[in-house]
């Protein structure tokens, strides 16, 4: 039973295949299935939610612009500009003036629906007398009013704030105060105050109107603060919330609607939220997430009778078929370990027509192809020595070569011949180059250097009527790398076809810039020119079945190729001419700085 299980056993390979073909892909779509039921319950109760705050938020806005609008009514209405400008002989006067104006007042507000809403007006002349309109049970005493700046604090502002009153008999109430100067229509000059002072229930009426179940639910509204100005629950009202994690979160999101999610009050909530329009208020709803966590055990329950079911159907599985494959694959497992001692002899034999029969088919094939293999490598063993043997025989004459010229070298310094022996030198440190290879990137300077060899020969043999001259851009270009013996066949090829015709010498400017990360060479000489024609035969000899090479044994046409093989497609060689004229051969390789 210990060597069914072993670690490297077909059997424990198989259950492990088996279990991940069967489990993985359950495992992955239960959760996906799971996240996305999540998500899908998370959107639903938002988008209600945010509907519902939608909709209140209509109502709130309505009442915004009430008090408003009332607040403006009050400001510039030309009886109380009379009220506060006119010089009364009589008490009585005024007093009849203010109970009209009252009377037109709490008629506007009866009528913008903001009358149950008000908790007390406050009129203030600037000579510091006042009356007051609304709640008959309350008193403000205007010194305190002024002391505490409620005036320029609260001057045209949202009602958005809850404040303790100041009321005689109502200190411990909190209300909403909204201040605006009162101003002379022909003068322009202050002439009082008005105070509005709502009640703290102006928005929470609103959030308390509906079924039970919405009495029931946290729903409030809070200022930019965090201070709760609404709540379905009025001991909150006035209270700092920005504390609350998840509210303190609702104010760091900066998002007009959305959610969060954790504990709240004690128990696991989600909060929605709307930014009510142009207003500073932020209207919240929390709404329980034991709903949600319940229905996610179920489907936990659920995914685990799956995984259950799903394992006893692959062990049941694996029992099956390891009667069914570990016996052929035994009987070639202890065939296959006595090969080694009996040899390949290729006689292994399976009963039935499956597919372990055609394993045995072709490890008896195989066996034979190995008896066939190991008598080729054996004449291959033979070719190989002897190919070894002239190699080593051909890499003698190049040696020969080099040492030959050496001595004819010191010779020519002997007898002073110096044009011999500088041309030798030449010659000789090219051979010695060559046969290193030219598959090697070096510096640009040797480059060059390969370059003056080849150059000094050619100018020995022409008798110096042929002018060489570099123009280096920039001398940190000579440090870059380049591909080897790239420049000496172009070279070459411009004096064999392009001034070598001329009969009078001709010259050769060779010019090396940089351009962003590329390298622009540039070789022209003044020779005979190419047509079209030419060029193409020079740069795809095999379409006009012409191969011509340099000293090196390359070809332009191969410096193409060499150049595209080794930096890409976007490098290569362009050739421009004009015949009696020119011939330019710009080469564009990249800048590397290291081989």
């Amino acid at each position: 039973m210990k060597k069914v299980f072993l670690a490297n056993s077909f059997k424990r390979k198989l259950m492990v295949a088996l279990m991940s073909v069967g489990l993985v892909p359950l495992i992955i779509i239960s959760i996906l299935y799971q996240n996305i039921l999540n998500n899908r319950i998370v959107e639903d109760t938002n988008a209600a939610s945010i509907e519902k705050l939608k909709y209140l938020s209509m109502n709130i806005e309505r009442q915004i612009d009430a008090a408003e609008q009332l607040l403006g009514w009050i400001t510039y209405n030309q009886r109380l500009e009379q009220i506060l400008k006119k010089s009364y002989d009589q008490v009585y006067e005024k007093q009849m003036d203010i109970i009209e104006f009252s009377s037109y007042t709490m008629e506007y507000a009866i009528n913008a629906n903001v009358e149950n809403k008000i908790f007390k007006i406050l009129i203030m002349n600037e000579d510091g007398s006042s009356f007051q309109m609304g709640n008959g049970y309350s008193l403000l005493r205007e010194a305190d009013i002024m002391e505490a700046g409620w005036m320029e604090t609260f001057q045209r502002r949202k009602a958005d704030e809850l404040i303790l009153s100041m009321d005689r008999y109502a200190k411990d109430t909190f209300v909403f105060p909204m201040s605006s100067r009162i101003y002379d229509n022909l003068t322009g000059k202050p002439i009082g105050w008005c105070l509005l002072i709502f009640q703290n229930n102006m928005y929470s009426d609103y959030l308390l109107a509906g079924t039970e179940e919405n009495r029931q639910e946290h729903l409030f509204i809070i200022n930019g603060s965090g201070q709760c100005i609404a709540h379905t629950d009025k001991n909150l009202l006035g209270t700092d919330m920005s504390d609350v994690s998840m509210v303190q979160e609702i104010l760091q999101s900066g998002q007009e609607t959305g959610h969060v999610t954790g504990i709240y009050d004690g128990e696991a909530m989600i909060l929605h939220y709307y930014q009510i329009p142009n207003t500073n208020m932020i209207e919240i709803q929390g709404t329980s997430l034991e709903a949600f966590l319940q229905e996610k055990r179920s489907m936990t329950r659920l995914l685990a009778l799956l995984i259950l079911t799903t394992v006893t159907a692959i062990l049941f599985v694996i029992l099956y078929l390891s009667n069914m494959l570990m016996r052929p694959i035994n009987t070639i497992s202890e065939y296959i370990k006595k090969v080694p001692g009996s040899g390949f002899k290729g006689n292994m034999v399976l009963k039935g027509d499956d597919e372990f029969k055609k394993i045995a088919i072709s490890i008896n094939n195989m066996e034979r192809e190995i008896l066939q293999l190991m008598e080729r490598e054996k004449q291959e063993e033979e070719v190989k020595k002897k190919l070894e043997f002239k190699v080593l025989q051909n890499q003698i004459n190049p040696h020969f070569l080099y040492n030959t010229l050496n001595s004819i070298k010191w010779i020519a310094s002997l007898q002073h011949a110096d044009t011999i022996r500088d041309m030798t030198s030449a010659l000789g440190r090219l051979l010695q180059n060559i046969s290193k290879g030219t598959d090697s990137k070096i510096p640009i300077y040797e480059e060059m250097s390969l370059l003056d060899d080849y150059i000094l020969i050619q100018d020995i043999r022409y008798s110096g009527k042929i002018q060489v001259e570099y123009h280096i851009g920039n001398s940190e270009i000579t440090q870059a790398y380049i591909v080897k013996f790239l420049l000496q066949p172009i070279v070459e090829n411009a004096i064999f076809h392009g001034i070598e015709p001329k009969d009078s010498g001709g010259r050769i400017d060779i010019y090396l810039d940089r351009a962003e990360d590329d390298i622009h060479i540039s070789i022209v000489d003044d020779g005979i020119g190419m047509t079209k024609e030419q060029i193409a035969s020079l740069l795809y000899p095999e379409e006009a079945g012409e191969n011509v090479r340099g000293l090196s044994g390359i070809g332009v046409s191969n410096i193409r190729e060499r150049i595209i093989m080794t930096y890409g497609k976007e490098y290569g060689i362009e050739i421009t001419s004009r015949m009696g004229e020119y011939t330019r051969v710009m080469i564009k390789i990249p800048y590397e700085r290291e081989g």
